[in-house]
Order: C-alpha cells, then structure tokens, then sequence
C-alpha cells in the first residue's frame, strides 16, 4: 500500500514539475516515452507516460518503453524515499533493481527524475 502511495505522489510531483521546472520542462519538451515502475511479482505498479511536454499516468502494469522492476515494494519504498542515489545504485548492483527493455530510455527518466528533485 505504502509503494502504491509513493507511486501516485510521484506522478503529481512529475506533473508539478513539468508546470514550474524549467530544466524539466526542457528535457521533457519533445520526448515521447513510457516508464513503468513495478514490483517482480506484478502486483503493484504505475504506468508514467510522456508525451511532448505533458505528463499522465496510469495505476497497474502496462506496456512501456522500459520497466523499473523492483524485487518488493518494501525495497522499492524504501530506495525510493532515501533520496540517495548510492541506495539506487545498491539495488541495481544487488538485483533488488533490475531494468527491463531500454536502457537508453530508463536513463532520460532518470535524469528527468534528478531535474525534478533540483527544481
């Protein structure tokens, strides 16, 4: 329930940043893509979509460009609320993280998701 929350919450900050962050109004302007984060047993997960410059999202698993597959949602709660980007990069080391489908897309929303947090 907690990652469900977080998920939601992120999709308004997304929305929020795409209104007021000039950097992230940048990097978003022209890009079409679709990230999904979810738990590995399928069972919780949201769909963010980006398409040229504006920012919907849908709850549960659906076809994207990438997934962010996350081993449970207590991990995935946990790294994501740590703001540490070394706890992200434990995960991804560790396979409590793993990346499905473009990588090269997987790190635009990345970046996308630091420009949100510095704006």
């Amino acid at each position: 329930m907690k990652l469900r929350l977080l998920l939601f919450l992120l999709s308004g900050k997304l929305k929020n940043a795409s209104k007021k962050n000039a950097a992230f109004k940048k990097h978003i302007k022209d890009k079409n893509l679709r990230a999904l984060i979810k738990t590995a047993d399928n069972k919780q997960g949201r769909l963010y979509i980006f398409e040229r410059g504006k920012i919907s999202s849908v709850p549960g698993i659906h076809e994207a460009s990438f997934a962010m597959v996350w081993s449970d949602p207590d991990t995935a709660f946990r790294v994501m609320t740590s703001g540490n980007e070394e706890a992200s990069l434990a995960a991804l080391t560790e396979r409590k993280l793993v990346v499905e489908g473009n990588y090269k897309k997987f790190a635009w929303f990345s970046k996308a998701l630091s420009l949100m947090n510095s704006g």
